[in-house]
């Protein structure tokens, strides 16, 4: 016991730095392309291209990993050699499944440029629909790494999973300061290709102990139908969260020039954080799914519920700081260049709306999970349902009334209820929750006066200065108020089972 909790641990702090690692890549990334490419018309169409053949490959592959790890685990239960053989079975179902969806993107791909991009002239969207041809096959490449980095995370197998993007950014950079000048923008779809198929071959080797070659009709397999029928309703609940990001950027677009754009830069704000949830809310699947398969509910129940206290404690004083220090940080990253004042303003607003669902966002995707891991996907796309229903009221009732940020507050709301619903559908008390919650409500109180007063305090002082030191005051005062909480934690996390 004292080993697995000591793994987990030494598990987190390991992904911890290799998200920031990559994070740091990203942007370096995002730097040399810009840089190489600016914004024009190829880049748009390659962006678009690109965008299209990523959303649906949302829809696929987080249905993969949200399904293929619970099932997996529970046909574990059975035998390796079972685990092994749904593994590849899997494989070949999803293979012949998406290599439908290539070809219906091949012979729609006019109407599918006519519809993301209708203002565009006839010449734009031939050249547009050629690049959505070209890179449908992809798709096969994508969903093949969703299922094998999904059996990597069932076996807590963390690390090669996580580091799937730090790969895509050294492949941009490499390639695009070596063949931009000759290949220009369409080097682009080079790197989308060459980083995928590298990815794909990188988690197929490493994942390779976790299935095995098998014949037959992969659809035969009674785990692969239980699969199949778990992903349906993940598909349905992720196709209404895209619906709800169309309806957001026809309100936004409504706003006026450049609205769209800083609602998208503080959505990359903010996803900064919502990755960090996301990627430790998927690895205590793993764990908690583990348990659940084992018949130890109590064991799951506990480790869920410890989880949530720990990412209420990291990740209050972020939210906290991101509301109240939006300006700082938004000029720091983006005030250059073209990006204004009058920029810097509208991305601050809608980052602040987004930072009100960092905290919701730990209960969505925590208690999500935990569903999952009883092969429950049913209550989590009704949950998540009614929370889209639920942003876009908000956002069409809030959008003309606070612009940007009634649209971020409205995904936040959501989220909430979202969060709410995930937690109820548990159906397991939370005393632990509660008895935390005045400790965090002490904290965050310290924590936002500290916060005010500083920024008050420093108003004239440089942006960079101003947020570092407002940041480190106020999460001193945020650990010193609730230092009765954050040692208890420590002692829980440091104590040896008898």
């Amino acid at each position: 016991m004292t080993i697995k909790k000591n793994h987990i641990i030494s598990t987190v702090f390991s992904v911890t730095g290799l998200l920031i690692v990559s994070k740091l890549l990203g942007f370096v990334k995002q730097m040399v392309t810009a840089a190489a490419f600016g914004t024009t018309i190829e880049t748009d169409l390659i962006s678009l291209s690109q965008g299209l053949i990523g959303n649906i490959q949302y829809l696929l592959v987080e249905s993969v990993l949200s399904a293929l790890v619970a099932v997996y685990l529970h046909t574990a239960q059975q035998g390796e050699d079972a685990a092994r053989r749904f593994s590849f079975d899997l494989w070949k179902a999803l293979t012949v499944i998406t290599a439908g969806v290539v070809l219906l993107v091949e012979l729609c791909a006019p109407w599918l440029a006519r519809l993301i991009a209708p203002s565009y002239p006839a010449e734009q969207l031939t050249v547009l629909s050629g690049y959505l041809r070209l890179l449908a096959p992809v798709l096969l490449l994508l969903v093949w790494i969703a299922v094998f980095s999904s059996l990597l995370r069932a076996n807590k197998r963390f690390i090669p999973a996580e580091m799937l993007s730090t790969h895509q950014s050294i492949f941009v950079i490499a390639l695009t300061v070596s063949l931009s000048a000759r290949l220009g923008v369409r080097v682009l779809i080079l790197v989308f290709f060459a980083y995928n198929l590298w990815n794909a071959g990188y988690t197929a080797i490493l994942s390779r102990p976790y299935w095995t070659l098998s014949r037959g009709d992969p659809f035969r397999n009674p785990a692969v139908r239980q699969m199949l029928h778990m992903m349906l309703p993940l598909l349905a609940g992720h196709s209404l969260v895209y619906v709800n990001q169309m309806v957001d950027k026809a309100l936004v677009s409504s706003l006026g020039n450049g609205a769209v754009t800083a609602l998208d830069y503080a959505a990359v704000l903010g996803n900064l954080v919502g990755t960090f949830i996301v990627t430790f809310a998927s690895m205590l699947f793993a764990y908690t799914t583990a348990h659940i398969a084992s018949g130890d509910a109590e064991s799951a129940a506990r480790l869920t519920t410890r989880t949530t206290v720990v990412l209420l404690v990291a990740f209050v004083p972020v939210s906290l700081l991101t509301c109240l220090c939006a300006e700082d940080i938004v000029t720091i990253i983006y005030a250059r260049g073209a990006f204004d004042a009058e920029s810097v303003r509208v991305c601050a607003q809608a980052l602040r709306g987004y930072a009100l669902m960092f905290v919701p966002m730990i209960f969505q995707e925590v208690y999500s999970r935990f569903l999952y891991g009883y092969r429950d996907a049913r209550r989590p796309m009704i949950n998540s349902s009614v929370s889209v229903v639920c942003n876009i009221a908000l956002s069409v009732a809030l959008c003309p009334r606070l612009g940007v940020l009634g649209v971020a507050v409205a995904t936040s709301v959501a989220s909430a209820l979202c969060g709410v619903l995930n937690l109820l559908s548990a159906r397991r008390q939370h005393p632990v929750l509660l008895h935390t919650l005045p400790w965090l409500a002490v904290g965050s109180a310290a924590c936002g006066v500290t916060a005010w007063l500083c920024t008050a305090r420093l108003a004239g002082s440089s942006p960079l200065v101003r947020f570092i030191l407002t940041a480190l005051l106020g999460i001193a005062a945020y650990a010193l108020a609730a230092a009765p909480l954050l040692l208890r934690l420590w002692r829980q996390l440091r104590r040896k089972p008898e």
